[in-house]
């Protein structure tokens, strides 16, 4: 055996024997018992990141403010629902109340029903009142 291969084998059995004795320190407590097997759990940092979801909004929703994608999280209402809704509301202007949402197919009074409680509509007239007190356009 050369003095090369001596050396490669005793720093071999010295990082075997380290190997042990950092796993001895780290795994069996002072009495000589096992630790819990999440023990090291604690002392090692977190590898993975879980991504967390973000908290779904909740009703209730403007309805004639809302994007589809939104709508999507009202009870009875998928995404092709949720598309007729917002095409609805941009043809035929803004829902009221929700007897108005029978406009859309696929909405009946059983289904408006059960979204009023959850809906907020345009009860107002659609554009803000003009200032009658302000002063007059000039020219006219």
């Amino acid at each position: 055996m050369t003095r090369r291969e001596a050396a490669g084998l005793l720093l071999l059995f010295a990082a075997i024997l380290a190997g042990r004795g950092i796993r001895h320190a780290l795994l069996v407590d002072a009495t000589g018992a096992w630790r819990e097997p999440g023990f090291l759990d604690g002392l090692l940092p977190a590898l993975v990141v879980e991504a967390a979801e973000p908290e779904p909004p909740a009703p209730p929703f403007h309805v004639n403010r809302t994007t589809a994608d939104t709508l999507t999280f009202l009870p009875g209402v998928g995404a092709v629902l949720a598309g007729r809704i917002v095409a609805e509301r941009a043809r035929g202007g803004p829902f009221r109340n929700a007897a108005d949402l029978r406009r859309v197919k696929g909405i009946g009074p059983k289904l408006s029903e059960r979204l009023g409680p959850l809906l907020l509509y345009d009860t107002g007239p659609p554009f803000p009142p003009s200032d009658a007190s302000g002063p007059a356009p000039a020219g006219r």
